[in-house]
């Protein structure tokens, strides 16, 4: 089900859209399905983080879509990246799968929106359309819309109690804490779990963002609460 809200004042303007996808293919479909839509022009397609940045340092657009995982940096840091240059921009983060600490970690960094990679060329168009005009949208089609309003709801609190903690971790996410209790690096818990050193660092990012903190040893002393 999708979380959308939008202004309902219309603009006649084209809207501008760099597209950020290390998989290229992928990119290049990105931009032949927004060409559907009239007011949509795709004026770049960036790879990686420096031709990313790169980019907007000639060409600002009014929307980016940007890959979760990226090959040399999670979509996480890049849209931070692009924030601090560009705060008016637009972001829409693109995922491959749906999950619950996507849609937590995307709304607590600010990004304007986020799609499924494979959502229909309808969604993703209005998808472009809402957020250019100001608004939100947000697509993790398996969740109820019940639990995405208290997910919104428990963003409000920098920190949270042990009880709210166990609501909001994943089984997986609790499997990397544990191993962070241990204490394991990324690529040590990467091995443990048969995933790759950049996906064990995008997953502890995610449980910091749950968790409201900074910092592997503030999460650790978090847990240890929730393991009482």
């Amino acid at each position: 089900m999708s979380v959308h809200w939008e202004k309902s004042q219309e603009t006649a303007e084209q809207i501008h859209v760099l597209i950020v996808d290390s998989h290229r293919p992928f990119a290049e479909g990105t931009r032949a399905l927004l060409s559907f839509e009239p007011r949509i022009v795709t004026i770049g397609i960036a790879g990686d983080e420096d031709s990313c940045l790169n980019f907007l340092r000639h060409s600002v657009p009014d929307v980016v879509l940007l890959d979760f995982y990226l090959r040399d940096i999670s979509g996480l840091d890049l849209m931070d990246k692009i924030k601090a240059a560009h705060p008016a921009l637009k972001v829409i983060l693109m995922v491959e799968q749906s999950q619950e600490g996507y849609v937590l970690a995307a709304s607590r960094k600010g990004a304007e929106g986020l799609l499924l990679k494979t959502c229909a060329v309808e969604e993703m168009i209005q998808a472009v359309l809402s957020v250019s005009k100001g608004g939100v949208y947000y697509s993790p089609s398996p969740l109820a819309f019940s639990q995405v309003e208290i997910d919104f709801h428990d963003l409000h609190f920098p920190a949270k109690p042990a009880e709210v903690l166990k609501r909001l971790l994943t089984p997986r996410e609790k499997e990397i804490m544990s191993l962070l209790t241990k204490p394991l690096d990324n690529r040590e818990i990467a091995a443990a779990l048969g995933i790759t050193a950049r996906a064990a660092h995008l997953q502890v990012k995610i449980i910091l963002l749950k968790f409201g903190i900074n910092t592997r040893l503030e999460a650790v002393l978090s847990w240890a609460y929730v393991d009482e």
